[in-house]
């Protein structure tokens, strides 16, 4: 018996100091249905209640914290502590359900769902984010030590539309997704290796911003602080005013984003974007898609996409541009930053603008580029002109051009679709997210333009998607609001073995009824070159 107690007392010992060792992790349960701030937190059965209890521990690197999934919170989490990129602290789910719900129910009001202030390492994954100021809030002080590591995964952020003059943001509040912010002045970098990944951002004034007090400060140029931020597979909808924000941001990309209908319904005080970057470097942002962006009630701008100023080494390949108020590409200077852009690079894009409603004094036109001190390439990129649309307009022209088009095509929107179609057996069904219609070629084809055609107008929002053979997956290459009589759409060349559109929303609910849908491969329009120095054709649009 005495062997028997003394092996007991040692194992107790043993235990107690393997959970006290530093660097042992602890997972923590939180359950806003079922929990108690009185009870230890350590297991689903013993879960604390509130989100003001989970903010009072110290993490340390490797901890969960988990949110019990179908529950809602209306206070926000403020966690201590960091983690490493090797053992992040991660907040997450557990049980079954819906995501865990973080509702400040005010966005008026100054409410984080989740804000860190000084720290990294952090993992963040399947949570939803309602009725925020900001859903996640990080900031870091002037003379911050570098932070490593934030990942965002298969969040939901939304409905958060507070928008006002920001000059002196974040003393001035807008409703956003996220927002990194630096008070460091200097070129340094307070955070980075940050992954942004299935993340979805709708109806927010803007979606994901990274700041510094230097946003508007013309004399701050090439201040980075921010380091290889990342996204991949996002969706950004139904927004006032740059779902992407980007300033002062070392190294990135954007991969497989889909941004739409941006702008509509309300005012800016200075323009409307799709993406804004601004002292940025070194970025790739390819397989994404801008459009349907707004001027809004007259406020200017309306493009898909600005380089704001004092960008460098920028890529952008394989990404589609459409149907915007004013131009597809915005290349600015003198607006926010006195230094031109340089090394932009445009690589087998697809601009389709349509200038609906260009601002004052703009024109119609595809690109925008406010001086020639500008440089940017344009490479095997087709560009469709609508009726009185040019291709590009230099707002200050200089003596020195550094535009170059290097194997481009011109075509007018009216002269699309007007090949051979491609057959193919055509069939309808339901998926979970809606009604679909279905091309099936029975061979590999290449498609770059599709024609849709309805009866009835019930079709609000929809997709259209090819055969992924590789992935064994749809994959979407246009997003569509409306369709009307007929509506043609351009896209990035893809070789499919088969198409679809699937019916995301309709009208009133009605039954949604697609009389054509037609694919293409089209002839790509008049080639071009046009060599660094060099003008670009003059060329309208008929």
């Amino acid at each position: 018996m005495k062997l028997l107690r003394t092996l007991a007392k040692t194992s107790l010992i043993v235990a107690l100091a393997f959970s006290a060792r530093p660097g042992h992790a602890t997972t923590y349960y939180v359950s806003q249905s079922t929990g108690n701030d009185s009870a230890a937190g350590t297991a689903a059965t013993t879960a604390w209640k509130t989100l003001e209890k989970a903010s009072s521990i110290d993490y340390q690197p490797g901890d969960s914290i988990l949110l019990k999934r179908g529950d809602t919170w209306t206070d926000g989490l403020t966690p201590k502590g960091s983690g490493t990129p090797e053992k992040p602290i991660t907040i997450t789910g557990y049980g079954e359900g819906k995501k865990p719900v973080i509702d400040r129910e005010d966005f008026k009001q100054d409410r984080s769902g989740i804000r860190l202030d000084n720290q990294g390492g952090y993992k963040i994954v399947g949570l939803e984010f309602v009725h925020c100021m900001t859903g996640i809030y990080a900031e870091y002080a002037k003379g911050s030590p570098t932070y490593k590591y934030l990942w965002i995964e298969d969040c939901y952020f939304h409905d958060s539309m507070l928008y006002r003059h920001y000059e002196d943001y974040p003393k001035t509040k807008i409703g956003l997704g996220v927002c990194l912010f630096s008070f460091e002045l200097t070129n340094k970098v307070v955070l980075q290796d940050i992954m942004v990944k299935d993340c979805v951002f709708r109806r927010l004034a803007s979606g994901f911003w990274t700041n510094s007090p230097d946003n508007f400060n013309k004399n701050a140029s090439f201040i980075y602080n921010f380091a290889n931020l990342n996204f991949d597979n996002c969706l950004f909808e139904e927004g006032y005013q740059w779902p992407l924000g980007i300033r002062g941001v070392d190294k990135g990309s954007v991969r497989n984003c889909v941004t739409h209908d941006i702008g509509r319904g309300f005012r800016s005080f200075n323009g409307v974007a799709g993406s804004m970057f601004f002292r940025t470097k070194d970025w790739i942002i390819e397989d994404s898609e801008w459009g349907f962006v707004d001027i809004g009630q007259g406020s200017g701008d309306g493009e898909a996409f600005d380089f704001e100023g004092n960008c460098e080494n920028m890529m952008v390949r394989r990404c589609l541009f459409h149907d915007t108020d004013g131009p597809c590409f915005l290349i600015c200077c003198y607006a926010s930053d006195g230094n031109p852009s340089h090394k932009l690079f445009m690589e087998d894009c697809v601009l389709n603008g349509k200038a609906k409603r260009p601002p004052r004094g703009t024109g119609k036109v595809a690109i925008l580029n406010t001086t020639d001190h500008n440089e940017a390439t344009w490479k095997n990129t087709r560009f469709y002109l609508s009726p009185g649309e040019g291709l590009m307009r230099v707002a200050d022209p200089e003596k020195d051009k550094h535009s170059s088009f290097i194997n481009c095509y011109l075509k007018d929107l009216s002269a699309a679709c007007k090949s051979p179609k491609h057959a193919g057996k055509e069939s309808t069904g339901t998926a979970p997210e809606g009604t679909w219609f279905q091309l099936d070629f029975g061979r590999p084809v290449i498609i770059n333009e599709f024609k849709l055609k309805e009866e009835g107008g019930a079709i609000a929002r929809y997709v259209i998607q090819y055969w992924d053979d590789k992935k064994t997956q749809w994959v979407g290459c246009f997003n569509g609001s409306g369709i009307g009589a007929e509506f043609v759409a351009p896209i990035v060349t893809r070789t499919t073995s088969k198409a679809r559109v699937l019916v995301l929303r309709t009208n009133n609910n009605d039954k949604p009824n697609l009389a054509a849908l037609e694919a293409y491969n089209d002839t790509p329009g008049d080639s071009f070159t046009v060599e660094k120095g060099g003008v670009p054709p003059n060329r309208v649009g008929k």
